[in-house]
């Protein structure tokens, strides 16, 4: 609860509507707890088009977890398996770099300025 109350800024309702798809999450089995992975990072939802897009994308995943999964194998076991990439390409969705496989290893931080970043920390901290 002490998240919530230091960042209610940031859970703080936006003016987009829409949705965010995570596939693959799971609690304890075979490998392990999953988070589920962010399939689509933002799909609005305003027209009956954007709805029936979010049941397509449904249906697919559907159909290619039917075609590849393995027996008991669960959604998330599947993609760890056979890859993100092969799993996005099955379901017809681009890669994006909001996609989030793995937190706090996300292999898209990027680390050019880190030493000025560090020096401006150290600095705010001596002038304190």
């Amino acid at each position: 609860m002490h998240c919530i109350n230091v960042m209610t800024g940031a859970l703080a309702t936006g003016t987009d509507k829409g949705v965010t798809v995570l596939m693959g999450g799971k609690r304890t089995l075979k490998i392990g707890d999953l988070m589920g992975t962010v399939v689509v990072p933002f799909m609005p939802m305003k027209t009956d088009e954007d709805y029936q897009a979010l049941v397509d994308l449904g249906q697919k995943s559907i159909d290619f977890f039917a075609e590849n999964a393995l027996e008991h194998e669960r959604t998330g076991e599947m993609i760890e398996r056979i890859g993100l990439v092969h799993f996005l390409d099955g379901i017809g969705v681009e890669a994006d770099v909001n996609m989030v496989s793995t937190p706090r290893t996300n292999p898209y931080v990027r680390t050019d300025g880190w030493d000025d970043e560090v020096a401006k920390i150290n600095a705010r901290k001596a002038a304190a």
